[in-house]
């Protein structure tokens, strides 16, 4: 990493002392990643890029800008700094404008890991031929990505904010495809750490997939039992924690808007076995401590018991709603009940199995309903057991029938496809999920 957490620190401080403000904020990211893509069973494209962001925010009078930059020299920062503080007086007044945050105290940064900060080209394509090789080894044609980075990040304001932490992350994708194109699946790692990943053994379970999954067969649309594996559980999810933001529940646009006023806080939503909670300092799966803002992030608890217990808001609609200022989660986990995936198979009469969902778009906010089509494995679950794949299905339906039609939980595991934010969760078999039609598209 070229910048250390000192050195982000001192570039904050060289800002603020460009700043005529009272209210001036800053934000540097440092960043460097590496990368190695494959296809066709080869290595393709690769790099390491390294980046730097200075975002200067200057308010007054409830006006206020950001710009952002990239130089780190005296006279550019001075620059940036003039044209925030020039855009901010030309801008108009923000009703919901906030003060500077000041000190605060985020959760100590556990996301680091040395030996991935220490990756280089040679530890990417040793990495890559494992699983090349061993998906080759079963006849498939193999693609993916395997990339890792460094974070260090800053933040400061004229009013005692000053904090900095640092990250790695790193995460491989591995797509096996039969050779008659009738059988896929993919499949994924994502971690700050290097302990975890076993590119070989993601590989080889992604091509079993693959190649069970030939020669799939139709069925009719209508609402199944699904077993719904994690990433397509996180998948789903994810328009829930969109769905939880404070403003549209309060204004009555979002399905956790009350009747007659209010939010559905405190009431009984989802199955009472329901548990969704964040903690960035979880030792195993850590996630960022802090907002894009600086704001803190709290370990909370979303949903407990099938009852919503909060809801995210930014600064200036909180303080105008008396409301707590409580960030969009950077991790989400949620409780299971310890079946294996074999387990809740063998406790489903018809069905379908769900791997993964995409070309995931919303359809109705206010219920919480998307669209999307599975993909990459897709079977008819019959008497308990996998009977053959079934072509791939577009649902119309979302989390609200997920955490309301549960019927068994299985162990919670870290998703290694959807990486919006940190998702440790259990797959989930779920009554009467909807699918409109199937697609040919494999």
């Amino acid at each position: 990493m070229t910048m250390s957490i000192a050195a982000a620190k001192a570039l904050c401080k060289a800002v603020l002392a460009q700043a005529s403000f009272g209210d001036v904020r800053v934000r540097v990211r440092a960043q460097q990643t590496g990368d190695l893509r494959f296809a066709a069973s080869q290595p393709t494209t690769g790099g390491d890029v390294e980046t730097v962001s200075i975002a200067v925010t200057a308010v007054r009078d409830g006006r206020e800008a950001t710009v952002t930059g990239n130089r780190t020299d005296e006279a550019s920062l001075a620059a940036l700094v003039r044209q925030a503080e020039q855009a901010a007086a030309l801008a108009p007044v923000d009703p919901e404008a906030t003060g500077p945050l000041g000190p605060v105290k985020p959760p100590r940064g556990l996301a680091r890991d040395p030996k991935v900060a220490r990756m280089d080209a040679a530890a990417r394509a040793d990495r890559v031929a494992e699983a090349i090789e061993a998906g080759v080894a079963k006849g498939l044609e193999v693609s993916g990505h395997l990339v890792h980075g460094e974070l260090v990040e800053a933040f400061a304001d004229r009013r005692g904010l000053s904090f900095a932490h640092d990250a790695t992350t790193l995460r491989m994708t591995c797509t096996c495809r039969t050779p008659d194109g009738t059988g896929s699946s993919k499949g994924g790692f994502a971690s700050h750490a290097l302990a975890g990943l076993a590119p070989r053994a993601l590989a080889e379970q992604v091509a079993d997939v693959a190649l069970r999954s030939r020669d799939p067969k139709p069925i009719d649309p209508g609402s199944y039992t699904v077993v719904l594996m994690p990433d397509a559980v996180a998948e789903l999810l994810e328009f829930l924690v969109d769905a939880m933001g404070a403003r549209a529940a309060l204004q009555g646009r979002s399905f956790f808007a009350a009747e007659g006023g209010g939010t559905k806080l405190g009431q009984p939503v989802f199955d009472p076995r329901v548990v969704l909670r964040s903690n960035p300092a979880d030792r195993k799966h850590p996630s960022s401590p802090v907002a894009d803002d600086g704001r803190p992030q709290p370990t909370l608890t979303w949903i407990d018991r099938g009852v919503p217990q909060a809801l995210h808001a930014d600064r200036g609609f909180a303080a105008s709603a008396s409301i707590p200022a409580t960030p969009r989660p950077s991790s989400i986990f949620m409780d299971g009940g310890g079946q294996s995936v074999d387990a809740l198979i063998a406790g489903v009469k018809r069905g379908v199995l769900v791997t993964r969902l995409w070309y995931n778009r919303m359809l109705d906010p206010r219920g919480i309903v998307a669209t999307g089509l599975t993909r990459d494995g897709t079977f008819w679950i019959e008497d308990g057991k996998l009977a053959h794949a079934v072509k791939n299905l577009r649902y119309n339906d979302g989390p609200v029938t997920v955490l309301s039609k549960l019927v068994a939980l299985g162990t919670p595991v870290r998703a290694g496809l959807v990486t919006e934010r940190v998702w440790v969760v259990p797959p989930l078999v779920v009554d009467g999920f909807r699918f409109e039609s199937s697609s040919d598209a494999v």
